[in-house]
């Protein structure tokens, strides 16, 4: 494998690591989804173009953060029409910090979900998939499986507290480790 061929595995390996995570920061601020949406493939673009400049001994997330914090400014500074004040900034920037220190938690726990949701009754991961990835609320969800919304409700309560309870329960025992 070439040198170019490396790079692009390594920028997308890491941007699919961090993309979650920026994506968040940057809805955090803009909540014209469309808009947001257009900021994010702008920060892809520029890290694209900028990939060869980032220090692998610093944190990807770190380093993709601080180009989306840098965009989200100066999508303020465009939008307002005026320059943006620097405790608005302050407010960025301290967002961007926050995501930044949180990110390994996140993986963590992240982790750990999925791990507790392999451990769940593949019914009551089909409701979850039901609400979850197709959007469906407890009345939709119930006329498919042919139960009251009531007892959706309730089911969905039970698997997320039990989902709760597993995921604390692996962040203790990977805390243990630590």
């Amino acid at each position: 494998m070439d040198k170019s061929e490396t790079a692009i595995r390594d920028l997308t390996r890491e941007w699919t690591r961090a993309q979650p995570a920026v994506g968040r920061f940057v809805r955090s601020f803009v909540r014209n989804r469309a808009d947001a949406d257009d900021l994010l493939q702008e920060v892809a673009l520029t890290i694209v173009e900028k990939f060869d400049k980032y220090d692998p001994s610093r944190p990807f997330i770190g380093w993709a953060l601080g180009i989306a914090r840098n965009l989200v400014k100066a999508h303020f500074r465009k939008q307002l029409r005026t320059p943006t004040a620097s405790a608005e900034e302050g407010v960025v920037d301290q967002v961007a910090n926050a995501f930044e220190a949180l990110q390994p938690e996140m993986e963590d726990m992240k982790e750990a979900l999925s791990r507790c949701i392999e451990g769940v009754r593949s019914e009551d991961r089909a409701l979850l998939a039901m609400q979850y990835e197709e959007a469906l609320k407890p009345a939709a969800i119930a006329d498919r499986v042919g139960k009251s919304p009531n007892h959706v409700a309730v089911v969905m309560h039970r698997i997320r507290l039990g989902l709760k309870q597993c995921v604390e329960r692996k962040l203790r025992t990977l805390e243990g480790h630590a």
